[in-house]
């Protein structure tokens, strides 16, 4: 598996967050999820993990700072790792949080 970084910032036409109504929206801008993917996610630096992976032309990896950052909430939420992928899935607070938003398949591996 190759390393590529995660550059995924793009709002999809099919994003979820289309749907939501105005106060919706406004609860989650206002939620624990808009804090930690303004403040935490763009800390976590992907750079020291590159040497852990090929550097061979292969599959490129899952984006390490999703998976960082889905161990970070894991904690928080005291989540086992079954909790934190199904909350990754269906809770679109986990997906803001960790830039998944719109992807059309969740990144986790």
């Amino acid at each position: 598996m190759s390393f590529v970084p995660n550059v995924q910032n793009q709002i999809s036409f099919q994003s979820t967050e289309y749907l939501l109504t105005d106060r919706e929206k406004s609860m989650l801008q206002n939620s624990w999820a808009t804090y930690f993917s303004d403040f935490v996610f763009p800390r976590i630096d992907e750079a020291p993990f590159a040497v852990l992976y090929s550097t061979k032309d292969s599959r490129p990896n899952t984006p390490v700072n999703v998976q960082v950052g889905a161990l970070i909430l894991k904690e928080l939420h005291g989540l086992s790792d079954d909790g934190v992928f199904t909350a990754l899935l269906f809770d679109l607070r986990f997906r803001v949080a960790l830039h998944t938003k719109d992807f059309d398949e969740q990144p986790m591996s």
